[in-house]
C-alpha cells in the first residue's frame, strides 16, 4: 500500500467499516471520554465534525493505529494477521532495511494556508481538553516533532506531549533520555535557541515510526525509516523559518524556537500519561514560541492520548514494532528468543523462549539483564500465550525458580515514572533503580518429564470448532 496522508488513511478506514464519524461534540473532555471508551472496547477509529464552537470543517481524529488491524494496515500488511504472525514477518522487513531518503517538493497540502506573525492563531483548532485532570488542551498527542542536530546535521522525528497554551505559544515535555531533548541541549549549551518544527497530522506511518522511540534499525531517522517501510520516499517541505523538513502532507504544522528553559518556561501539566497515571506534578517546562503555521484545508487533528487500562494502544505497535528489532539481535547473538510482548512500559515484558540447550535461559536472562527493558521482565516458555495475562500468571505460579530471579540496579532517567517522588521531577536528575526478571521457564533437565499441559491439542480444538460452528454462538 503506498503511503497514505492521514485523511486518505481514515477514508480507506471507512471503506473497511472501521470508521465512526461523530458530530457535535464537545472538545471539553467530551471528546476525551468517547475515545477512552471506544478504545477500551477495541471500537473504530473515530473523525468528529463539526464540534462545538469551532469551525465545522475543523476536525479531530483520535484511536488511528490503536488496534493491530489498522496499524497493520497502515504498514501495508494483511490487517488480519495475528499479531505473533505479524511480528515474525515485520523481522524480516526490519532484517532487510535500507534507508529510503525523503524527498524535498516545493509545495504540498500543508501550505493550502500558511499564517505567519500575529496572523498566527493556534486557538482556532478544536484542541480537546484529553483527561480529566489534564491542566489544559493538548494540540501534541499523535504528532511528529522534528529536530535538526547541530552536530551532525542528521533529522531527528519523535513524539512527545505539547500543552497548547496561548495563540503563538505551546509547551513542549519531553524525558531526558529522548533524542529531541538531547538535540535541544546542545542549542542551549551554545546560547542559542533550539529550532522546532511540528507536524500535528502527519501520515499515520510517520506517527508510528516517530513514536516507537528510536527504535528504528541501524539509527536512521525516522523519514528514511518510514520511506523504507512504505516503499517510497516522504515528500517533505523545507520549512521557511527553520529550513527544517515537514511532512508536506501534514494536516497542520508549525515552526518555531525553543529558547533555554532559564530564559523561557511555562507552567506545565498534569497529564495522563502513558504510564496508566496522570503525570501529576506541574513544573516549569520549556516551549515553543511559533513563528509560522501551516494547514490544509478542512484540517485534521491527529489526536493519540494515552489512557488507562489500554495506555499503551495509540502506540503498541510502535513497541511491537521495536521488540522486532530486539528479536532479530537475539537471533544474531543465536538465542532461542520466540516471542516479546510489550505489556506496557512500566508493567511488565513477556519473554518466551523456546528451550534447546542447556544455557539457553541463562544466556538469555544474562542478556536481558544488559538491556534497557520494563521494570518487570517475565521470562517463559514458549507454550506460554503472552498474551494471555492468565496463561502468564498460571505458567508463573507453577514454574517459577524463586532462586533465579535477578533484580538489576539502574540509573532511571525516565520523568514520567510513577515511582519517581513527587516535585523531584523539576530536578531531572536520574535515581537509583531496580529492574526485575523473573525466570518462569521450566528446568532443562525437566523437559522430557515435567507434567503435560490439561488442554486439547491445537488441531482438535481447531476440528471441533470448525465441525460445530462454534464462532456462531460462542461470542
Amino acid at each position: 500500500m503506498p503511503l497514505q496522508d492521514l485523511r486518505t488513511f481514515l477514508q480507506t478506514l471507512d471503506t473497511r467499516g472501521d470508521l465512526k464519524i461523530l458530530r457535535d461534540a464537545d472538545p471539553n473532555l467530551e471528546i476525551g471520554a468517547i475515545t477512552e471508551l471506544s478504545l477500551q472496547r477495541n471500537g473504530p477509529a473515530l473523525l468528529f465534525e463539526s464540534i462545538l464552537g469551532y469551525a465545522p470543517s475543523y476536525r479531530v481524529a483520535a484511536n488511528v493505529l490503536s488496534t493491530p488491524r489498522r496499524a497493520l494496515l497502515a504498514l501495508g500488511m494483511d490487517p488480519e494477521l495475528p499479531e505473533d504472525v505479524a511480528i515474525h514477518r515485520f523481522r524480516e522487513i526490519w532484517d532487510n532495511y535500507k534507508p529510503v531518503p525523503p524527498r524535498v517538493v516545493d509545495t504540498g497540502p500543508v501550505l493550502e494556508n500558511v499564517r505567519t506573525g500575529d496572523d498566527i492563531d493556534l486557538l482556532q483548532f478544536p484542541v480537546p481538553l484529553w483527561h480529566e485532570r489534564d491542566g489544559g488542551p493538548y494540540i501534541g498527542t499523535g504528532g511528529a516533532i522534528i529536530h535538526r542536530d547541530p552536530d551532525s546535521g542528521a533529522v531527528n522525528v519523535g513524539t512527545y506531549r505539547v500543552q497548547l497554551h496561548d495563540k503563538r505559544t505551546t509547551g513542549l515535555f519531553t524525558n531526558n533520555e529522548t533524542d529531541g531533548r538531547q538535540i535541544m541541549e546542545k542549542y542551549w549549551a551554545a546560547g542559542k535557541p533550539a529550532p522546532v518544527a511540528i507536524s500535528f497530522g502527519p501520515e499515520p506511518l510517520l506517527f508510528a515510526s516517530a513514536a516507537s522511540n528510536n527504535g528504528s534499525p541501524k539509527g536512521p531517522h525516522e523519514y528514511e525509516y518510514t520511506g523504507y517501510l512504505a516503499g517510497e520516499p516522504v515528500s517533505v517541505i523545507q520549512g521557511a523559518v527553520t529550513g527544517l523538513p515537514i511532512s508536506a502532507h501534514s494536516e497542520i504544522a508549525i515552526e518555531g524556537e525553543v529558547a533555554p528553559p532559564t530564559e523561557k518556561a511555562e507552567t506545565e501539566g498534569p497529564f495522563g500519561e502513558w504510564t496508566g497515571y496522570y503525570e501529576f506534578s506541574q513544573t516549569r517546562e520549556p516551549v515553543v514560541q511559533v513563528k509560522a503555521l501551516y494547514f490544509r484545508n478542512d484540517p485534521i487533528l491527529f489526536g493519540a492520548p494515552p489512557f488507562y487500562l489500554r495506555a499503551n494502544h495509540s502506540y503498541s505497535f510502535a513497541l511491537s514494532l521495536r521488540s522486532a528489532g530486539t528479536l532479530s539481535r537475539f537471533a544474531e547473538m543465536e538465542l532461542p528468543v520466540r516471542r516479546m510482548v510489550p505489556i506496557g512500559p512500566f508493567g511488565c515484558t513477556v519473554v518466551t523462549v523456546e528451550q534447546q540447550h542447556k544455557d539457553d535461559v541463562p544466556r538469555i536472562l544474562d542478556a536481558l539483564a544488559k538491556s534497557g527493558f520494563a521494570r518487570l521482565t517475565i521470562v517463559l516458555d514458549d507454550d506460554v500465550d503472552p498474551y494471555d495475562p492468565w496463561d502468564v500468571l498460571w505458567a508463573l505460579s507453577t514454574r517459577v525458580a524463586p532462586d533465579d530471579t535477578r533484580i538489576i540496579p539502574f540509573q532511571n532517567r525516565n520523568l514520567l515514572d510513577p515511582l519517581r517522588p513527587m516535585g523531584n521531577r523539576a530536578t531531572r536528575e536520574p535515581l537509583a533503580d531496580k529492574r526485575i526478571i523473573i525466570n518462569g521457564c521450566r528446568a532443562f533437565e525437566r523437559l522430557a518429564d515435567f507434567p503435560p499441559v490439561n488442554r486439547f491439542s491445537e488441531e482438535r480444538r481447531e476440528e471441533v470448532w470448525a465441525k460445530w460452528s462454534m464462532a456462531d454462538w460462542l461470542k
